[in-house]
């Protein structure tokens, strides 16, 4: 319903998909099977064959037990002569079956609720008596205390009388989605907002390929709706923004103007910048993981859980870069630990650097409330904090190669484009954050000899991190020389 173009290139041409982001992935199996704990003791009806859900089995065990009986089935599979529906958990009760649709998220969204008025027609048609329809989604404001309680991690909201009016344009768009099943070619749809709403397309990557460099699509910031208007209109590249004499916000127009000049430098401002830190300096960055399922005591669901840190840091001027780093044993809750170690590895009167400081500035915070009695020295490595992002989000120092963005990993590549050794392409097994979280999280789970491994390149990621940092750094103190 999305887009009948990504729905034909998912069935025959899967290959064209951009890489997957696992991290959403792996939360939703997880949340998916935890959900079944609120009706324990059911039948799980998943099967597979090479890989692919074996729909013919499915249907078939399905079937036998409906026919017994069965209380509580997850994976229930149902299909008419064109359709098939698939109900994450289905509930037996007096008065006929409830479905529960499962969702990560944390609240209702209106997305959800053709998929759950699917499963609703699908089974109607197969003559099983649906009395009533919930989407269920964490409950975010669940902090977890001892034994995980589903019952309070999850929220169930009753959409029964909403999917029974939408239930009309479902009917509907069937007929629709059929024709492009049978399609021998992808239908000619043009790009638009439905390539990014209400999920992004796995397709965008073949869809916008026609698309070149310095295009509206580069412009970091621009609203999506104002994107796509530009597109429609044929204002698709920076020049063609400049020739029709359109004004757009400042720093898109200085995006654009940017492109082919060389950088911007605010060389008083980037000296004033740099005037703020001291020695020791100290580079400081961590990974987390952020589990939907809280997985330690006096956690929430999607809560930021710092797993391990790098710190590179120069002791006094001139003296030679050192480095000390921490990876927290997997299996256990890592925080306290890591906060004494942290303690332990940054001096009380160290100028700290990071990388868009909120997000270390909240998880010291967050160790400083968890532990009190640590709360005094975290809370000054804390106030210690300097952002180096700053002369790049000021644009005090922009060059086009940094596409209207600030992030660090926009910025090395943009200031060191072929120095190999600051390349996170060339890292093995991790290359970004969300790869961390999956790769620390997977650590209970893999064999020995791979989990070694993988914490080697767990570590080897977060020490780039803080090593692009110190580049970044020297980089703008040699600029202002």
């Amino acid at each position: 319903m999305q887009c009948p173009k990504r729905y034909w290139l998912s069935i025959n041409k899967p290959e064209l998909a951009d890489e997957r982001d696992m991290t959403v992935f792996t939360n939703g199996i997880r949340v998916g099977e935890t959900a079944r704990d609120l009706f324990p003791g059911g039948v799980l009806l998943e099967y597979r064959k090479d890989g692919r859900l074996d729909f013919e089995r499915m249907l078939e065990e399905t079937a036998e037990h409906i026919k017994k009986g069965t209380p509580v089935l997850y994976e229930a599979a149902f299909a008419t002569e064109d359709l098939i529906a698939i109900c994450d958990i289905l509930v037996r009760r007096d008065d006929g079956y409830e479905i529960y649709e499962v969702k990560s998220s944390g609240s209702l969204k209106d997305v959800y609720l053709p998929d759950a008025a699917f499963q609703y027609l699908v089974l109607s048609e197969c003559n099983i008596k649906v009395s009533r329809v919930f989407v269920t989604h964490i409950n975010t404001g669940y902090i977890r205390q001892g034994n995980l309680e589903p019952e309070e991690l999850f929220l169930h909201n009753d959409v029964t009388d909403v999917i029974k009016e939408i239930k009309a344009e479902i009917l509907e768009a069937i007929p629709d989605i059929n024709d492009v099943y049978i399609m021998n070619g992808a239908p000619d749809i043009e790009i638009d907002e439905q390539c990014e709403t209400p999920y992004q397309c796995e397709f965008m990557g073949h869809c916008f390929s026609h698309i070149k460099e310095h295009s509206v699509f580069e412009l970091a910031g621009i609203q999506q709706k104002l994107k796509y208007e530009l597109y429609r209109k044929g204002l698709v590249y920076f020049n063609d923004i400049l020739a029709s004499g359109i004004q757009l916000k400042q720093s898109l127009m200085q995006q654009i103007e940017a492109a082919g000049s060389g950088p911007v430098l605010e060389k008083e401002n980037i000296r004033d910048f740099l005037d703020t830190l001291y020695y020791p300096l100290y580079f400081l960055d961590f990974e987390t993981i952020n589990p939907a399922v809280p997985l330690y005591d006096g956690t929430s669901p999607y809560e930021q859980i710092p797993t391990q840190f790098s710190l590179h840091y120069i002791p006094a001027k001139g003296e030679e870069l050192c480095h000390v780093e921490y990876l927290a044993p997997e299996g256990t809750d890592p925080r306290e630990q890591l906060a004494l170690q942290l303690i332990e590895s940054i001096p009380g009167d160290a100028c700290i650097l990071a990388y868009h400081m909120a997000f270390e500035n909240k998880v010291i915070g967050n160790l400083a409330e968890t532990f009190p009695k640590y709360s005094d020295k975290l809370l000054e490595i804390k106030g210690n904090i300097h952002d180096l992002i700053i002369p790049f989000r000021k644009r005090f120092y922009y060059t086009d190669a940094m596409k209207g963005r600030s992030s660090i990993k926009s910025v090395l590549p943009a200031l060191f484009p072929y120095d190999e050794s600051l390349s996170y392409d060339n890292l093995e097994g991790v290359h970004n954050g969300n790869e961390a979280s999956n790769a620390y999280l997977s650590l209970t789970e893999i064999e020995p000899e791979l989990r070694e491994k993988t914490r080697r390149n767990l570590l080897d990621y977060c020490r780039l991190d803080t090593l692009a940092m110190v580049r970044i750094w020297e980089k703008l103190e040699s600029v202002v020389k």
